[in-house]
C-alpha cells in the first residue's frame, strides 16, 4: 500500500503563493494609502500633544485664535498653489504677488484716497494679471514654469522697491483710522473667529466643490495626471492652465492684502519667502509636485 504525497510544484502550490504575493501587495498598498493619506495629520496630532504636555498655555483659547489667524495668510496662497500642482504646474511668485497687491491696498487708500472697495478691486485685478503673466509665459512662451514665475516674481519685486524707493506705508490708526474694511480684513473678528479664519474655510470649501464637483476641476486633475491624454481627449491644456495661474494670482493677492491689513501698513519686501512657506504646505498636505494628484480639503 503506498500513499500519495502533496507535490510541492504542483498547480495548489503555485495557486497559494500567487495568494501569498496578492496580500503581500495589498498590504503595502494599503500602508501606503494610510501613510500617504493620514501621515501629516497623525504628525500634526503628536505635535500639538507634545506642546500641549509642554505649556498649559498652548491650547488656550487665545493661542489657537492666534495660530489660525498667522497661518491663514498661507492658507489662502496655498488654496490657488494647490489648484497649480494638481494641474501639472508650478508657482514660486506667491511672496511677490501678496507684496503687490498689500502695497497697492494701502498706497490706494492713503496716497489717492481712493474707496477701498475700489481698491480692493485694482489690488486683485494687478495680482491676478500677474499670474495671467505666469500662465502665458510657461504655457504659450514655453518656459518652464519654475523660471517663469521665479523671473516674474523678481520683476514685481523689483518693480516694488524701485516705485516706493523701499519705504513701507501704513494705514491710519485710531481717531484718524483709514483703510477700515482692509483692517477689518486683517485684524476683525465675525463672532469669535477671525475674520482671515473665517475667509480661509469659505475658500477652502468652495476650492474642494469647485475641484472635486465641477468639470473645470477633473479637467485640472487630468491635464495634471497626462497632459498627452487631456490633449487627445480634446482638453485646452494651455488655456485651462492661464486659468488656473490667475486664479494662483488672485488668491495670493488676497492673502497680501490680508497681512497688509493685519500689519495695517506694507513694505515692498511684504510676503518676502512665503513662497516657500505655501510650497510647504501645500506638499505637506499631499499634493504631488508632479501633478494629478491632491486634494483641497487636506
Amino acid at each position: 500500500m503506498t500513499t500519495s504525497q502533496p507535490n510541492p510544484g504542483g498547480p495548489g502550490s503555485a495557486v497559494i503563493g500567487r495568494s501569498v504575493q496578492t496580500m503581500s501587495r495589498s498590504r503595502q498598498i494599503l500602508g501606503r494609502n494610510f501613510w500617504g493619506r493620514f501621515g501629516v495629520p497623525i504628525a500634526l496630532l503628536l505635535v500639538i500633544v507634545f506642546f500641549a504636555s509642554q505649556s498649559n498655555a498652548f491650547l488656550t483659547e487665545g493661542n489657537i485664535i492666534n495660530v489660525l489667524r498667522q497661518s491663514s495668510v498661507v492658507a489662502i496662497a496655498a488654496v490657488g498653489t494647490t489648484i497649480v500642482l494638481i494641474a501639472g504646474g508650478i508657482d514660486i511668485s506667491q511672496g511677490a504677488v501678496m507684496a503687490l497687491a498689500g502695497r497697492t491696498a494701502v498706497a490706494g487708500v492713503e496716497s489717492f484716497g481712493l474707496p477701498d472697495g475700489i481698491v480692493l478691486v485694482i489690488a486683485l485685478t494687478l495680482a491676478g494679471l500677474v499670474g495671467f503673466a505666469n500662465g502665458l509665459f510657461a504655457e504659450k512662451v514655453r518656459i518652464p514654469a519654475f523660471i517663469a514665475t521665479l523671473g516674474t516674481a523678481l520683476v514685481v519685486r523689483g518693480i516694488a522697491f524701485v516705485y516706493t524707493e523701499g519705504r513701507s506705508i501704513g494705514f491710519g490708526r485710531g481717531e484718524n483710522i483709514t483703510g477700515e474694511f482692509f483692517q477689518w480684513l486683517g485684524k476683525g473678528f465675525i463672532g469669535p473667529i477671525p475674520v482671515p479664519v473665517v475667509l480661509m474655510i469659505v475658500l477652502y470649501i468652495l476650492a474642494a466643490i469647485v475641484m472635486r464637483r465641477t468639470t473645470w476641476g477633473m479637467h485640472c486633475y487630468a491635464i495634471g495626471s497626462s497632459e498627452r491624454a487631456a490633449r487627445v481627449a480634446g482638453l485646452r491644456v494651455q488655456w485651462h492652465r492661464i486659468q488656473v495661474y490667475t486664479i494662483a494670482g488672485v488668491l495670493s493677492g488676497l492673502a497680501g492684502i490680508v497681512l497688509a491689513g493685519r500689519l495695517a501698513s506694507a513694505s515692498p519686501s511684504l510676503g518676502a519667502g512665503a513662497e516657500f512657506d505655501v510650497l510647504t504646505a501645500v506638499v505637506l498636505g499631499g499634493t504631488s509636485i508632479y501633478g494629478g494628484r491632491g486634494n483641497i480639503a487636506r
